[in-house]
């Protein structure tokens, strides 16, 4: 079975799959944070970036959707910093980044854009929750990606 000892191998293996399998596999990175935010756009951009036929034109209403919940969640976080906001828009940002088309996500690295969004969404939510214990979000990702590339 493979396993990751750090994020550098972790990282290696995601970015060495194929921009489809890269695409679902971040969907599942998502999806495990997606309880921390009820926003249907969000959710849709999850389904149907979990869906290995899904059409650049369906990505693409999907991107637009996950956009605009970004930028909303974006806003009710202001001065406040609600932790529970921000974890809402951590989880549409790498939804976004997942559903991006090509050269539409600011980041460097949209992969690595999901990786990061779905563990500060975590973070986020612990914070919230006033809960010191450690972010469980990286081994959850470790074992999801090892999971795929072992089926």
């Amino acid at each position: 079975m493979t396993g990751f000892r750090n994020d550098t191998e972790f990282r290696q293996a995601y970015s060495d799959l194929d921009e489809v399998s890269r695409r679902v596999v971040g969907a599942k990175f998502v999806k495990n944070v997606l309880p921390l935010c009820d926003d249907g756009r969000v959710n849709q951009a999850v389904t149907t970036a979990l869906d290995p036929d899904a059409s650049k034109e369906e990505l693409l209403n999907a991107f637009k959707g996950a956009k605009a919940a970004t930028i909303e969640a974006r806003t009710r976080c202001g001065a406040d910093c609600d932790w529970n906001d921000q974890a809402v828009h951590f989880v549409a940002k790498a939804a976004m980044a997942l559903v991006a088309p090509e050269g539409q996500c600011k980041a460097e690295d949209p992969p690595w854009q999901v990786v990061m969004s779905s563990r500060m969404a975590r973070n986020c939510a612990l914070i919230a929750a006033d809960n010191d214990s450690e972010n469980p979000e990286k081994e959850t990702q470790y074992k999801i990606l090892a999971e795929h590339i072992n089926s």
